[in-house]
């Protein structure tokens, strides 16, 4: 008897009405390709484990509506995983995935895992994941294709808890995270369906505190056929107490802020990343530097500028920062910006 993880979440999924011994799965009698797969590659038999793991611990000490959210997020990535890595966007009936199939599955559990393991405690906050998934088939594609189906999903955090600050941060995490995909629309519609590439997007919890909340935005675009990927990497701001995000306002003052950040951020840029740069006329990277999303606040001695891929340097370079520190700023910090800051 092998203990099959996958079946040990489909049963945390619907303890109430499967029998105990649904938890194992007799490899022997593995009916569909997808039990195939993870009965018949260790790599993801290890994925599969993994995931049974990281979902069990992301329900810990939910509320029920919070853990009915997780559970029918797991049932939906469920049909998901056996749709985005068949050749039609459909769940195999006969055959077997092959080695890019088993690659395709091997990446859908571990993405999984990622948004599950988002779960977490910090400072008596309970923030849990919810996430969209959608799979369509490529119209381009060819026979063989490696792209025959196209893959989206976004993944985002929420606090379980009543407070009316609570409902206002879910409100606003949720509208951010549906945007950014570009795909889903409110209410489980979808609004823009692309065959004809791929994304994963997510929005995870940096720090958080009883009067603001970090978050981490991570982006991956793919177009079919394509030499490589896009990404971004930014970061929201919510003010918990006011209901609001983040405003430059808030932690800046005075009419040449934005033009001292500029130099400032310039001569970072330059002294830390010299040769590797790719600067012209720097007119274009001045909305980017005063736009609270690229601030990562959590130096309590510097303002890190956060730049994205091909921005400043080189796709290869990454997404390189600048450091400066906030005495350098002290000219042009608000009298309240402490609040923010630290």
């Amino acid at each position: 008897m092998f203990r099959l993880a996958l079946l040990a979440v489909l049963a945390c999924l619907t303890s109430m009405s499967l029998p105990a011994a649904a938890a194992s799965f007799d490899c022997a009698k593995a009916a569909t390709p997808f039990e195939h797969a993870i009965c018949d590659s260790p790599e993801l038999s290890r994925a599969d484990e993994r995931l049974a793991k990281s979902f069990a611990t992301a329900i810990g000490g939910l509320s029920d509506t919070a853990l009915a959210e997780v559970r029918g997020d797991q049932r939906a990535w469920l049909d998901f995983a056996q749709k985005a890595c068949s050749p039609d966007a459909k769940p195999m009936t006969r055959g077997n995935y092959g080695e890019e199939g088993v690659r395709c599955l091997s990446n859908a559990f571990r993405t999984r895992s990622n948004a599950l393991e988002t779960s977490r405690m910090i400072n008596g906050m309970r923030f849990y994941p919810r996430a969209r998934f959608a799979a369509t088939p490529d119209p381009d594609a060819e026979a063989d294709s490696y792209w025959a189906v196209a893959q989206h999903e976004v993944s985002y955090v929420q606090l379980d808890s009543t407070e009316s600050y609570a409902k206002a941060f879910n409100a606003y995490v949720e509208a951010e995270a549906l945007k950014l995909s570009g795909v889903f629309g409110p209410k489980g519609t979808v609004i823009n369906l692309d065959g004809s590439s791929d994304t994963s997007n997510s929005i995870s919890v940096s720090e958080a505190n009883i009067g603001q909340i970090d978050l981490n935005v991570g982006t991956y675009w793919y177009g079919h056929g394509a030499a490589h990927g896009n990404w971004s990497k930014t970061y929201l701001h919510y003010l918990l107490n006011e209901k609001r995000a983040l405003e430059a306002k808030d932690i800046f003052t005075g009419k040449r802020w934005q033009a001292a950040l500029l130099d400032l951020t310039l001569a970072a840029l330059e002294d830390q990343h010299g040769d590797a740069l790719m600067l012209g006329d720097t007119k274009y990277i001045a909305n980017s530097i005063i736009d609270p999303e690229h601030w990562d606040l959590s130096d309590p001695y510097s303002l890190i500028l956060q730049f994205q891929p091909y921005e400043v340097a080189a796709y290869a370079y990454g997404a390189p920062t600048a450091r400066i520190s906030w005495e350098k700023l002290k000219s042009y910090i608000s009298e309240d910006s402490d609040y923010f800051r630290y």
